[in-house]
């Protein structure tokens, strides 16, 4: 299969939130007339940008989902229950349905050798954004803040990768890890002495980044996946 033919298939981040969305309408838990939460809330439950976001607002918009107020919000239609899409086995919907064990396999798979292409392309404004991640999760004062900038230090290396097709199914990924299997996961297994190992973990790859050693690089990420694997999961 061609690039193109790929790049139809796969899942962007803001069809990932869409379908998050759509999903969260056709459970209840925002119902006809509901007030979405606030689009830094949103980001945060999804760990995505904001322009990515916007996006997502704007597709169900136009779908007649949601209805937007400057200065008041997003609100869910009384029609949006009645367009709910049917079950499908696009990409999208494939990740967003996936087991945490599903998606660390994908991550193992992607991750390492995306941080090996990192190390011969990041820009000076990755490795300062990499930086900045470090230093907010360093600084977190409780579990979704800091998963929120391990989140985040993770989605900047892939986007030092430079490579668009990759970034758009990584950003699918990483909207799934904030769902609440995953952070019930995340909330039992992060122990004080598992976030110091990880935050060691992730000062090394980010120094193998800004050595432009790419096997380092590699590898130090396979390890903290692979640690982070175990913790989750127990193997």
């Amino acid at each position: 299969m061609d690039a193109l033919n790929l790049r139809d298939r796969a899942a962007s981040g803001a069809s990932a939130v869409v379908a998050l969305i759509e999903q969260g309408i056709a459970d209840g838990t925002w119902g006809p007339g509901t007030k979405l939460p606030t689009e830094r809330e949103l980001e945060k439950r999804f760990n995505v940008s904001r322009n990515t976001l916007r996006k997502s607002l704007r597709v169900l918009e136009e779908q007649g989902k949601i209805v937007r107020h400057v200065g008041r919000g997003s609100f869910v239609t009384s029609e949006a229950t009645a367009k709910a899409p049917a079950e499908d086995q696009s990409l999208t919907s494939r990740i967003i349905g996936a087991s945490p064990a599903e998606i660390m396999e994908l991550r193992l798979m992607v991750e390492p050798q995306a941080a090996e292409l990192a190390a011969g392309r990041a820009t000076a404004a990755d490795l300062h954004r990499m930086e900045e991640c470090l230093a907010h999760a360093e600084r977190a004062q409780d579990v979704p803040e800091f998963e929120h900038w391990d989140g985040m230090l993770h989605v900047a290396i892939i986007g030092a990768a430079k490579n668009g097709l990759l970034a758009d199914v990584y950003d699918a990924i990483n909207a799934i890890r904030n769902q609440p299997e995953w952070a019930r996961l995340k909330v039992r297994s992060l122990t004080p002495a598992r976030r110091a190992v990880y935050e060691d973990q992730h000062r090394r790859i980010v120094s193998a980044l800004k050595d432009r050693d790419g096997d380092q690089a590699r590898a130090a990420l396979q390890e903290h996946l692979l640690q982070v694997r175990t913790n989750l999961l127990g193997s």
